[in-house]
């Protein structure tokens, strides 16, 4: 471990504290003056970015359940080969101390070939293998600390620790931790819960039922090499390509990629509700240009009208806004009224009118035509930017408006901008070419087998192996592990917001009275109720700056130390 304190050495003196029930704890806790940032991945990195800009004398401690502080879960190698790309654009990712570019050119020819990075390849356009991003975080991480305390924070950073429940006080926090020597008690008078991804464990190595792709290295195929992934999105094709990666190799043969299995041929099903791949990557200006009739101003503004109709109002907004940007693409969709269910329904008829790799092929030849000719789609460009000025809306839809969205237009606007690597999707289609992978759509008529048990509603399809690669699932914060953080919210929905509600939203979870108010929640999983999309890392600078802002606030107001969880 680098630059910190190890677990049984200052911190943990300084830390560890006497069972809950002592009612001497939170007078005696005030005198420790931590700020700990739990976790440290991209939202907790941004997080550490924007509370260390100026100069300060925080106290910053790190704790980071994992070996390796800085790449976080998806970036992890751990959980990545290099043959899985990351689907950002080197230029869209919020830099740090410096961009990816810079860092990577800023490698040595041997760094660089441990990467898999060709030097003649770097570029702002470029998609780079997931463990590339990562080995960035973690020297940014890093740098970010020394650079922390060149300006008088004290920065420690601890590893192997999980936070298993936090538990709200008058005065602050007490943060349940283990580590290698067992469980131990740290007081925080500031919380950031920043967790990031969370996927149920794999069983083993052995299958036959994967309930996650990750890590990728665990999953097995069995005699037949045949085996049913259920999804379609880039977790999906990160669990395709493990497997095609172990049975065989893509290579290139003139301008063409195939894929040449090394024995046995494999048998690989994506199990898609309906029956479709991810698009290519598409062509955009970059900075992307605001709308200007759906815009967050005009969103806010239609909420001070109440909820009631709310997503009705902003569907007809977005009409206008798709009307002056390209009225052929609604004509196309035979759209005359557009609701957010006939939305749903025309745009998939739309994108199903072929088979999914016959699409995959014509639409990726149309992607790379478009990057060399720099066209950009208009209705692709409107969608992909107007479903963050949705993300402005959901937090202060009505439950049953809340509901709508989720089975309407967050699918529809999560196919649109969810786009993957050219490389992801000629890949694809090389397995295909050689026989070694079929989508299958999943209509509400079918049901899925593992021999006799194991099934999703309704299909006969049996898979010798079956693998569950629907990415990331919705998670309350009990389900998260904090059992007694969630006894003590006052909503189980705790990102709900009110016309009366701060324009600025600092993401802070509402406690019961006399309880510690400065607890903030960017952990995945618990925000996609009211943040459908915000996974990303243009996501997590903007959740990392909002709470920093917020904790520096109340640490100048009380000039006590705060305690971030990320």
């Amino acid at each position: 471990m680098w630059g910190g304190r190890s677990g049984t050495g200052e911190c943990a003196k300084r830390c560890r504290l006497a069972p809950c029930g002592d009612s001497n704890r939170t007078r005696n806790s005030r005198c420790f003056k931590i700020l700990a940032i739990i976790g440290s991945g991209p939202t907790a990195t941004y997080a550490l970015k924007h509370l260390t800009a100026e100069p300060g004398s925080l106290d910053i401690l790190v704790l980071e359940a994992g070996a390796k502080a800085g790449p976080g879960m998806p970036y992890a190698r751990a959980h990545n080969g290099p043959q899985m790309l990351a689907n950002i654009a080197s230029i869209e990712i919020p830099p740090l101390t410096r961009t990816l570019v810079e860092w990577l050119e800023s490698q040595s020819d041997a760094q660089l070939a441990r990467l898999e990075v060709e030097r003649d390849a770097i570029s702002e356009r470029a998609f780079y293998p997931r463990i590339v991003l990562g080995a960035y975080f973690a020297a940014e991480f890093k740098a970010l600390c020394a650079q922390a305390r060149t300006l008088g924070h004290r920065v420690s950073v601890e590893t192997g620790q999980r936070v298993l429940d936090i538990v709200p006080r008058i005065g602050g926090f007490e943060l349940k931790l283990e580590d290698a020597q067992g469980v131990r008690w740290c007081h925080a008078d500031g919380v950031i819960v920043a967790t990031g991804h969370r996927h149920k464990a794999s069983k083993g190595n052995q299958g036959p039922v994967y309930r996650s792709p990750y890590p990728t290295r665990a999953l097995r195929l069995g005699r037949q090499h045949s085996a049913g992934i259920i999804g379609s999105s880039l977790s999906a094709i990160d669990a395709v390509i493990a497997l095609a990666q172990r049975h065989g190799s893509f290579e290139t043969e003139g301008r063409r990629l195939v894929y040449r299995p090394k024995g046995e041929p494999i048998a690989l099903t994506m199990l898609s509700r309906k029956g479709l791949l991810p698009e290519a990557d598409f062509y955009y200006p970059i900075p992307e240009a605001p709308l200007e009739i759906f815009s967050d101003d005009a969103v806010l503004e239609l909420v001070q009208h109440g909820k009631t109709g709310l997503l009705a109002r902003a569907v007809a907004l977005f009409k206008r806004q798709l009307m002056a940007d390209d009225p052929g693409f609604l004509a196309t969709l035979g759209l005359k009224r557009l609701t957010p269910e006939g939305f749903c329904r025309a745009y998939f008829e739309m994108r199903g009118q072929q088979e999914a790799l016959v699409h995959a092929k014509a639409n990726l030849a149309e992607a790379k035509r478009n990057h060399r000719k720099r066209h950009t789609v208009k209705w692709r460009y409107t969608l992909m930017r107007a479903h963050e000025v949705f993300s402005t809306l959901v937090p202060y839809l009505n439950t049953p408006d809340l509901q709508r969205f989720h089975k309407t237009l967050k699918p529809v606007f999560a196919d649109a901008y969810g786009c993957v690597p050219h490389a992801s999707i000629a890949r694809l289609l090389a397995l295909a070419d050689a026989g070694c992978l079929g989508v299958v759509a999943l209509s509400n008529r079918k049901v899925v087998r593992k021999g006799s048990g194991f099934g999703l509603k309704r299909t006969e399809l049996a898979f010798e192996t079956l693998i569950d690669a629907r990415g990331q699932q919705a998670m309350t914060v009990s389900e998260l592990g904090f059992k007694r953080l969630a006894e003590a919210m006052l909503d189980a929905d705790p990102y709900r917001k009110n016309r009366h509600s701060r324009a600025h939203n600092d993401y802070r979870l509402p406690l019961k009275p006399r309880l510690s108010r400065n607890i903030f929640c960017l952990a995945l999983p618990a925000m996609l109720k009211r943040y459908p999309f915000a996974q990303g890392l243009v996501s997590s600078d903007h959740f990392g700056h909002a709470v920093a802002q917020s904790l520096l606030a109340a640490h100048a107001e009380t000039a006590r130390p705060l305690v971030v969880a990320g």
